[in-house]
């Protein structure tokens, strides 16, 4: 909860831009139906006996949102497994048939039914789990050139102590010990209760296409949104020469606030002390959709870009040497393609204190940034930064990152909701 307080309201609205905006590639897929697909992926793969269970409730829809062009299949499945040992609840989301996150929820108290008794910890279940959804995902004839490499690198992961295996994990199982392993351009991270595989290249994270079992808590959550996207491109523009267009940009940035009895106020801005920077691929119509035209936060540029495809955005946020009302700097996107500007839009906390304008104080760095002096000098060269490019940093990235991250854990998040939504009646 602490982290959601500090993300600024641009961020929000930018989030559910971003989610609203994931655009797979595949169009060869669009006739699958999900709803056939869900009860042999339960069987085939989860490893469910489905003649122990009655479906009591099968929801479905599926609809082609127009900022996909109309081209993209968006389909949703909910379905309720009921037997003598309590029910199971099952959400899916899919997108030209390529599984966007499938949820297993089992009952609240009482066993579920296999075909074949997992096994007792993560590291098998997950091999066990992989090789039947690379036969399952053939059989719909997907390519699973990625599942063979997720294969050979889980043998480099490890279960958990036995110490730590009341995780809440999905069926009681032990979870994995942390570990991060990449080889050629796929990255292996484990967690307590979840593995991710990651696509990489060139020395850069893409979460969007990624392949994950989250084994918590106490739930199974599937993706495979590797076969997505494709890469666009990657940035032609350097990490300084990035710091440099933001800090360019921020300086002539008129920071606006809102004052007593709803006056705007155009406030002076402190010195800088600091920037952070990440580097995201984010889908190529991010931006290019209606409402974010009508809020005028961001922009897609002059480019013309695939839909499909990843394409390389830096973001950005220079943080002032005193903090503005509850402003801390000012957050600048950068296209690494065209080395346009997407957005620019002041970074602050909902839980900062508000204060006068005309009476900034120095203040400490949130909680979870480390402590840095600010730097004596009103305009420090936007060299003297903290990098953040890797994702592995110490710090956390810009608000920003969380619209342009891992958008399979956004889609779970929108999945989860309207789940356990249905969950509660």
């Amino acid at each position: 909860m602490k982290i959601l307080k500090k993300i600024t309201v641009t961020a929000i609205v930018l989030l559910i831009l971003a989610i609203s905006s994931i655009q797979p590639s595949g169009a060869d897929m669009v006739d699958l139906t999900a709803k056939d697909m869900m009860q042999p992926f339960l069987s085939e793969v989860v490893g469910l006996d489905l003649t122990k269970y009655n479906i009591t409730t099968e929801d479905y829809s599926f609809k082609y949102p127009s900022e996909y062009g109309g081209n993209v299949k968006d389909e949703h499945v909910y379905l309720e497994l009921v037997s003598c040992e309590g029910n199971i609840s099952v959400m899916g989301l899919f997108l030209n048939g390529f599984n966007g996150g499938i949820f297993v929820y089992p009952p609240t108290n009482g066993s579920m039914f296999f075909k074949h008794q997992p096994s007792t910890n993560a590291l098998d279940e997950s091999r066990n789990i992989l090789q039947r959804y690379k036969t399952f995902a053939q059989n719909y004839g997907f390519d699973t050139s990625h599942i063979d490499s997720a294969l050979t690198l889980l043998n480099s992961a490890t279960i958990a102590s036995s110490a730590t295996t009341g995780l809440h994990t999905f069926n009681n199982i032990i979870g994995f010990a942390p570990s991060v392993t990449t080889s050629d351009n796929m990255k292996q991270e484990t967690e307590q209760r979840s593995i991710t595989w990651i696509y990489t290249e060139r020395g850069v994270d893409i979460p969007n296409k990624c392949l994950k079992i989250d084994f918590g808590i106490d739930k199974l959550h599937f993706v495979d949104t590797w076969n997505l996207f494709t890469v666009g491109c990657f940035s032609v523009v350097s990490e300084e020469e990035v710091k440099q267009i933001a800090f360019d940009a921020a300086n002539k940035y008129n920071l606006t606030l809102v004052g007593e009895n709803g006056t705007l106020i155009v406030a002076e801005k402190p010195g800088w002390s600091r920037t952070s920077i990440v580097l995201n691929m984010v889908p190529g119509e991010i931006y290019n959709d209606e409402l974010s035209k009508k809020i005028g936060i961001v922009s897609g540029g002059n480019a013309t870009r695939d839909p499909m495809a990843l394409y390389p955005l830096w973001d950005t946020v220079l943080y002032f040497s005193k903090r503005v009302g509850s402003v801390y700097g000012i957050a600048v996107g950068v296209w690494g393609d065209t080395k346009e500007i997407a957005y620019i839009t002041p970074y602050g906390y909902f839980d900062a204190p508000a204060e006068d304008p005309d009476t900034t104080t120095s203040t400490d760095p949130p909680a979870d940034e480390p402590e840095e002096k600010p730097s004596e000098q009103n305009e420090p060269s936007p060299t003297q930064t903290e990098n953040t490019t890797k994702l592995e940093g110490s710090n956390p990235p810009p608000s920003i990152y969380l619209i342009a991250g891992i958008a399979a854990t956004a889609i779970a998040i929108t999945v989860a909701a309207v789940f356990l939504k249905k969950r509660r009646k």
